[in-house]
């Protein structure tokens, strides 16, 4: 609760933050909430969650899982109160308990307000054209291990480019605690990263890129009496020192919300210049009802692990409703002949350092690379802006890379905003002005910047 009291007073007494929680929810707000009806239907949804966690951290107070979700949801609870606490010194009304909520559960809410609006009945999604994904991600081992490479790029409205690096240290005595230090790609008013991108002091990485849920039926084992992935993704942090364990802790009390593909990577059984030992890699995936992992070492051996919105476990793959829209509707739906899995097939062996790894997730040639096909989503690094017909102000806005040496120290490399390689326009909002984007800069040309601890983490 303290942390975040503190954090808020100190972000809004600096002239360039203090708004920006409020400018972040401004735009959020639209790009996920369009009818009265949604709203109602979403407030009731979160109250609920709200009050069954609550209940579970009273009723279990030996349970490490729920100790650390009452220490979750304190700490929402003291960031809405430094958000209240600065709002009223200013003059302003302040944001609701439902407006964090909201803004910590942004990801959730892709899966959750369709689920409410379907309400599971059977069926598929309508497939539209052109679809575009939620995230790449490249983990590239090189060939002689010399070094392990780590990336991943944003997919999504750039309405949410508000961004902050954050870094954390939590002196937390529980004593099933695996670690209370991270440091993330993240947004104001967040707890969490929601890209995901996670650098964490029990010597675990994590990323992560969105899976869709085309077999709209699973949406009815969707129920408030769960955890979100939001605070299921934090508890798994604190709480696991293997991937296996997070994955394990990751699992429980799946809300089927935020369905992904998680990636997590177990610094020490990394040996470079020597070996993999099983357990380097967990690949861990989420549906509504189920939790599938798999130690995926082997092929991270081999040289790389990709990650670009096509489930990897079969069953997973077949139950979201891939294996159907494949059927229908060709390898956009293929997990290995997918444009991006190809992409990364032919490129991944360019990649031998920090700037080769910067390049191949930026990389957008939609219009001379055979496997694009003119579609400047179909891309490693989309940009949705630049379609003649019904361009729209969504794609891929962020790359944070780092490598093992610098993972162990808390340190990436990051860039905020859509691609300009091989020579793409910069992303300005004028043609899009309709698309609320509140303190968010005119255009985008921006170029990495290192991201590191201010204060040493010790």
């Amino acid at each position: 609760f303290c942390h975040n009291t503190v954090e808020t007073t100190i972000m809004y007494n600096l002239v360039h933050l203090k708004l920006q929680i409020f400018d972040h929810y401004t735009n959020m707000y639209p790009q996920l909430i369009q009818n009265p009806k949604t709203l109602v239907a979403v407030k009731r949804f979160m109250a609920k969650q709200d009050e069954w966690s609550r209940a579970q951290v009273k009723r279990n107070t030996s349970d490490p899982l729920w100790i650390h979700t009452g220490l979750i949801l304190a700490q929402l609870d003291g960031l809405q109160a430094g958000v209240t606490d600065w709002a009223k010194q200013h003059g302003r009304t302040p944001l609701s308990q439902f407006a964090v909520q909201f803004l910590n559960a942004v990801g959730d809410l892709l899966d959750l307000i369709p689920a409410l609006v379907t309400g599971g009945m059977p069926g598929f999604n309508q497939y539209k054209a052109p679809p575009m994904g939620h995230c790449s991600a490249l983990i590239k081992m090189l060939p002689g291990f010399e070094n392990l490479l780590f990336a991943h790029s944003s997919w999504y409205t750039y309405a949410a480019t508000m961004r902050i690096y954050k870094h954390w240290d939590f002196r937390l005595n529980e004593p099933h605690t695996a670690t209370g230090k991270l440091s993330f790609s993240s947004y104001p008013g967040f707890l969490v990263s929601l890209d995901d991108f996670y650098l964490l002091g029990s010597g675990l990485m994590m990323t992560q890129t969105t899976n869709n849920i085309f077999n709209t039926s699973l949406y009815s084992y969707i129920t408030p009496a769960s955890l979100f992935s939001w605070q299921r993704v934090r508890l798994a942090h604190a709480l696991a020192s293997t991937g296996e364990q997070w994955a394990k802790t990751f699992s429980r009390y799946n809300s089927g919300t935020y369905n992904n593909q998680y990636m997590v990577v177990d610094v020490s059984k990394v040996n470079l210049g020597s070996s993999l030992e099983d357990g380097a890699l967990t690949v861990v995936e989420q549906i509504p009802g189920l939790v599938e992992y798999s130690d995926q070492t082997q092929t991270l051996r081999r040289g790389y692990w990709p990650s670009y919105n096509v489930p990897f476990h079969r069953k997973i793959y077949d139950l979201s409703g891939y294996e159907q829209m494949w059927k229908e509707h060709g390898e956009d739906f293929s997990y290995d002949l997918c444009p991006r899995a190809k992409i990364f097939r032919r490129d991944q062996s360019s990649v031998r350092d920090l700037n080769s790894l910067k390049h191949i997730m930026r990389y957008n040639d939609y219009k001379s690379d055979p496997y694009s096909q003119g579609d400047p989503c179909k891309s490693i690094c989309c940009r949705n802006d630049l379609w003649e017909h019904q361009a729209s102000p969504g794609g891929c806005y962020d790359t944070k890379v780092t490598d093992l040496h610098m993972a162990q120290e808390f340190v990436a490399e990051a860039v905020n905003g859509p691609t300009t390689d091989g020579g793409l326009p910069v992303f300005s909002w004028g043609p899009f002005n309709s698309t609320s984007h509140q303190g968010l800069p005119p255009k985008y040309n921006f170029s990495f910047v290192l991201m590191q601890p201010k204060m040493e983490l010790k």
